[in-house]
């Protein structure tokens, strides 16, 4: 059945044009949306963990640039060198094929919005990815603050200082910031679809990265291992305000990514049209 229900063939078979091509990205991630949603739950979870291990290494990073400059001055070098950070962990993450929430905010609803998968079929996919994600971000930040101190790496109050930065803010803040994370991190999984080699995807993944860290965005998986870390090195902040928080990004990120979900799909659904007036 045509995903597109207007009689047009794919744009796999069609001339290469900028049309074409558009909508074969859109195919690919539809694709591979299609191929993820019907993984093994042991597959996706598994996965998750080891891609929330690969985020946790920024937040390890994140506290060394801390140390370095005695506390979060928040100047642009230390900003810069935050979205460094946390383009490591998404380029490990997901250059070794891992899953990642953020990626699947996006992916994953191209099959239910054209109707071919329920929302529960995408619920189960979050559930798993992101359980995955915390499960292995949490065990990296155990990790991390015992090592960190005692390599003279970061002290625990680094760890502190940076998760209180990132909770500090009023929950709808950190909601709307967590819309923009999550609309970019969609924008990333589409260059990545579009992209043509691995060096592509590692600037793309890295620009995206960078540009999250730098702006201090909310990001689901990051932040809260950062969160893990801070609240382990006895963070004032208390669990209760630290799951509220990460409520609000996980919100946010879902709702970032299903805007730009939503817009690519009526990106082609328009492109299909002018298509089929052009032909006439």
């Amino acid at each position: 059945m045509n995903r597109f229900d207007d009689g047009e063939e794919s744009g796999a078979h069609r001339p290469h044009t900028a049309l074409t091509t558009y909508r074969a990205m859109f195919d690919a991630e539809h694709e591979e949306a299609i191929d993820e949603l019907a993984r093994p739950a042991v597959a996706l979870f598994s996965s998750g963990v080891i891609a929330g291990m690969c985020a946790g290494i920024s937040v390890l990073l994140l506290g060394m640039i801390v140390g370095a400059y005695g506390g979060m001055i928040g100047e642009p070098l230390q900003r810069l060198l935050f979205g460094c950070a946390y383009a490591v962990g998404f380029i490990i993450a997901i250059m070794g094929r891992t899953d990642l929430y953020t990626e699947y905010t996006t992916i994953a609803i191209f099959p239910v919005l054209t109707g071919e998968r329920g929302v529960g079929t995408l619920l189960r996919l979050w559930g798993l990815v992101l359980g995955g994600n915390l499960a292995g971000g949490f065990v990296l930040a155990l990790f991390i603050t015992a090592m960190a101190p005692a390599l003279r790496i970061a002290d625990l109050d680094d760890f502190v200082l940076f998760a209180v930065y990132l909770g500090a803010y009023p929950l709808g803040v950190i909601a709307l910031s967590a819309v923009l994370a999550g609309w970019l991190m969609g924008l990333l999984s589409w260059l990545i679809a579009g992209g043509r080699d691995s060096t592509s995807q590692f600037l793309f993944i890295s620009v995206i990265g960078v540009t999250i860290g730098a702006l201090g965005l909310h990001h689901s998986v990051t932040t809260s291992i950062a969160l893990f870390a801070g609240m382990i090195s006895d963070s004032p902040m208390g669990w209760l305000r630290a799951a509220s928080v990460f409520a609000a990004i996980v919100i946010g990120n879902a709702i970032g990514g299903l805007i730009f979900a939503v817009l690519v799909r009526e990106g082609v659904k328009l492109d299909v049209r002018a298509g089929r007036e052009r032909d006439r």
